[in-house]
């Protein structure tokens, strides 16, 4: 492992006995402690990063020659992890790439340069091994109060930019290429069927909380985010005819996150809300401050659950105001209600129903793929097996009837 530390000293200067420079002029003695200061520092920082487990090679013995003569360039190096991230993140914006999940990549660069100032530390691609992975984790959970699973999608965003780093020719630590994230299952919280009934036959008194909870069914049979949910409006429901002459009521709307056109057949819960508004939707609560609206809803929400009484004891990610930090706690059902449950409640059911495929319901939800959809409802391959294992017995008991 070799590399130039960029020093020029005249070759008859050079003594080759000591493999230093001769000592007979006063600029060559300070060279001799130049490089003597230099070997000790390389020296000093192999021994603390042999114990870390770090790669070493050209680029390790590069980069600490140039911090030992300050020759880093922290704004552009982009050998340095918080420069790249940066870098990555600009050139997503010529991807077509979801708003939502970019402003992830942008905290992620942002936590993992706060956890730098933390460690005091400024990392390069290969001193980022499986310890440093682990010490950022825990700084997620400690020091920044991030719940467990919210940590590990960060550790998976950062996996991601090191191995396009990689891919891009930096050398990274060998760790990183097997370095596995546990996945940590989020609770999902949603209203089965018998609860949205019980929401829908509990007298409501008040204007605001009558229109959160009509927005409440609609949203668990309609299975949309709340930015499209409380788009909905008149004009967006058409009525179409089959090949059999049958007429059928759709809402059509283009999802605002994803930019996905979906239609939504008009369910019967759903038609007798817009009968009670003569055919429209329920009034929203705040202008067309998407805002305040979802604020909104998810405050008027928790009232008409907690006035339908659905106070059963679950466990579920619960705003700790004193901490200002979410937990993991048991609580009453309603103080886990918001917006999100209307999607969640709305896939999980229609799942849960045989007569309806996979496909159709991810139709309406939107999810890209099948497997996003299962772990979106909480479910595996493993259900999925068994649930088909139970359709055969099904299949072969009506057979022996038959026979």
């Amino acid at each position: 492992m070799r590399n130039s530390t960029g020093l020029i000293i005249n070759y008859s200067s050079w003594s080759e006995k000591t493999s230093l420079p001769k000592q007979n002029t006063p600029e060559n003695k300070n060279l001799t402690i130049q490089l003597n200061d230099l070997k000790n520092f390389v020296l000093k920082e192999y021994n603390k990063d042999l114990s870390g487990g770090v790669l070493f090679d050209s680029h390790w013995l590069k980069n600490k020659v140039n911090i030992f003569f300050d020759r880093v360039d922290i704004e552009t190096n982009y050998n340095i992890v918080v420069n790249y991230i940066i870098q990555y993140n600009e050139l997503r914006k010529f991807a077509k790439t979801k708003t939502a999940t970019d402003q992830q990549y942008i905290g992620m660069g942002q936590k993992f340069a706060d956890f730098q100032k933390f460690q005091k530390k400024i990392y390069v691609f290969p001193e980022v091994d499986k310890k440093v992975m682990l010490e950022f984790n825990n700084w997620l959970i400690e020091k920044d109060k991030l719940m467990e699973s919210t940590a590990q999608g960060i550790l998976r965003n950062l996996k991601t930019v090191l191995l396009d780093a990689r891919d891009s020719g930096k050398t990274i630590h060998h760790q990183i290429n097997s370095f596995s994230i546990e996945n940590v299952p989020a609770i999902k919280i949603f209203l089965s069927f018998q609860e949205i009934e019980h929401i829908k036959n509990t007298p409501i008194i008040g204007d605001n909380l009558q229109s959160a909870k009509d927005w409440l069914i609609i949203g668990c049979y309609t299975g949309q985010r709340v930015s499209d949910l409380l788009g909905m409006n008149r004009g967006k429901v058409f009525t179409k005819t089959n090949s059999e002459g049958e007429s059928f009521r759709f809402i059509e709307l283009m999802q605002m996150k994803t930019g996905k056109h979906v239609t939504i057949p008009l369910h019967d819960e759903v038609e007798e809300v817009l009968l009670k508004y003569d055919g429209d939707f329920p009034p929203i609560f705040s202008g067309r401050n998407t805002k305040a609206n979802t604020a909104l809803f998810n405050y008027y929400t928790k009232k008409v659950c907690e006035l339908a009484g659905l106070n059963t004891i679950v466990k579920g990610k619960v705003f700790n105001e004193e901490l200002k930090r979410n937990e993991i706690k048991e609580t009453e059902k309603y103080n886990l209600v918001s917006s999100h449950i209307c999607r969640r409640s709305f896939a999980t059911n229609f799942y849960g129903d045989k007569r309806f495929t996979t496909p159709q319901i991810m139709a309406i939800t939107g999810h890209g793929t099948e497997t996003v959809f299962l772990s979106y409802i909480g479910k595996t391959s493993s259900d999925h097996a068994l649930n088909t294992a139970k359709t055969f017995k099904e299949i072969k008991d009506q057979q022996k009837k038959i026979l």
